[in-house]
């Protein structure tokens, strides 16, 4: 329990400095210092779970943590931590190279967002509760909105607006769909009606089965606008190429963990029914429809970080088949190898735009020259992000076609493979503009090491979790 309040209290507390401390270099340090001490406080919350020394911990009623939420939880905060380490660098630069003055009123409320945004997704994962479920989602929206309109201007103010107005609609869908589980759970199933986790896992069987199919589908609408599902991803990627880089790799490699998740949440109650065909057939066809519509929007991007926001709702896609195909161990596999690479990504981003002044692809041609080592790091990423093998999407993406194809998949499984094969060549064509050529115009090319560092130690993450997960190929996923 101590632990629960520690989870808890360190974001807000932070949240609360970072508002009333009037020196920024302060501010920088004690949030990177208390979202890695956030990191250690989770690994020692869900150690039992990954040890198999328990299986669920409960901290109140509707507060609890399973196997797979500890796996995201962790994931998330390393995430954040990850980017919240990055941003003091970032900021720095974007006064010294890209010649932007931000204001530390505006740099404190990034970090107080940003803390508070860590606390809501981690709420995500602690909550047992369908109600308090959709709460947190909803909290994450709020809260990460202010770090989509960091920079002020009339593109980033369309890119928030977009983003709260179709998240909203969306969310509102899922709250229909949280109602209609209730009610679903008052025929008979549970005196009252009830949406905590374990009580409607533990009565499945008896729920009304209309009311609850009707209800996964709104859920399914609902969270997976804000997971930026095909056809409702249009907030995805104005809002990470609007929001400052830092921001967009928590956006990308935490946010969209946050909303699949919750779709994850509803699946596995519903797959314990008699009618589980719908979470199947449903998922597994729509997450290979998004896979292929964000492989064909990667062909002509011309913008960097619009680009790796493509590239997200494929992984997305990818997400939404493993869920479909009820594997919490391919969900999170898949999610892990993604998170890391597209933080690493997005990061990058950061300072190639810092260097060229730019976000435009077409004006950004040798990188390699301007900066060796940023150039290698984004192709090592990029081949990450795409799937190659040694890497650890490699592993999952194939385990995922072969599970697909165990289940008689067919269809989904041949519109997945065009969409990995139509995203690896386009991605990899984007990427090699950017690396090689000459550069358009004289550029500041000074370089630090703190700019790679967190890049760099995904980089070598991204390689080790390949290397590490190749037994699994041999191994029957579940």
């Amino acid at each position: 329990m101590e632990l629960f309040f520690t989870l808890c209290a360190l974001p807000v507390a932070g949240a609360v400095w970072a508002a009333k401390c009037q020196h920024i270099e302060s501010v920088r340090r004690s949030v990177t210092l208390l979202i890695w001490l956030q990191v250690i406080a989770t690994a020692f919350l869900i150690g039992p779970l990954l040890h198999g020394d328990a299986s669920l911990l409960r901290f109140t009623a509707d507060f609890a943590v399973d196997r797979s939420a500890a796996c995201f939880l962790l994931l998330t905060n390393f995430v954040a931590a990850c980017s919240l380490t990055h941003a003091p660098t970032f900021f720095r630069n974007e006064s010294e190279i890209a010649g932007k003055i931000i204001p530390p009123l505006h740099e404190r409320f990034f970090y107080v967002s940003s803390l508070l945004f860590v606390l809501a997704m981690n709420f995500v994962f602690m909550a047992d509760n369908l109600g308090l479920l959709w709460v947190s989602i909803e909290a994450t929206t709020i809260f990460s909105a202010g770090l989509v309109y960091f920079s002020r201007d009339k593109h980033a103010l369309e890119a928030t607006w977009k983003y709260l107005m179709v998240c909203s609609v969306g969310i509102a869908f899922a709250l229909l769909g949280t109602i209609l589980i209730f009610a679903s759970s008052q025929h008979g199933a549970v005196d009252g009606g009830s949406l905590n986790v374990r009580t409607l896992i533990g009565c499945a069987g008896r729920l009304e089965p209309k009311l609850l199919e009707l209800g996964y589908i709104f859920c399914l609408l609902g969270y997976g606008t804000k997971a930026g599902i095909f056809p409702l991803h249009t907030w995805l990627p104005d809002a990470h190429s609007e929001a400052p880089a830092p921001a967009s790799a928590m956006l990308s490699g935490a946010l969209l963990n946050c909303a699949l998740f919750a779709i994850w949440r509803v699946t596995e109650l519903v797959k314990l029914t008699e009618h589980h065909a719908i979470c199947e057939a449903i998922p597994i066809f729509w997450g290979a429809l998004t896979a292929l519509a964000a492989g064909l929007f990667l062909v002509h991007q011309y913008g960097i970080k619009r680009l790796w926001a493509y590239s997200s709702i494929e992984n997305v896609g990818i997400m939404l088949v493993a869920i479909g195909l009820g594997s919490p161990m391919l969900f999170f596999l898949q999610a892990l190898n993604h998170s890391i690479a597209k933080v690493a990504l997005f990061l990058l981003s950061g300072n190639i735009i810092q260097y060229f002044g730019t976000k435009d692809l077409s004006q950004i041609r040798g990188l390699l020259k301007v900066s060796p080592t940023c150039g290698i790091l984004l192709a090592v990423c990029a081949a990450s992000v795409t799937g190659m093998p040694p890497f650890g999407a490699f592993i999952a993406e194939w385990l995922i076609l072969a599970k697909s194809a165990d289940a008689m998949q067919g269809i989904s499984v041949a519109i997945l493979l065009i969409a990995l094969a139509i995203s690896f060549v386009a991605v990899s064509i984007h990427v090699s503009r950017i690396l090689w050529g000459s550069p358009k115009h004289e550029l500041n090319q000074t370089s630090t090491i703190s700019r790679y560092l967190v890049p760099s130690l995904l980089g070598i993450c991204t390689i080790v979790l390949g290397l590490t997960a190749i037994p699994l190929i041999l191994v029957k996923p579940q």
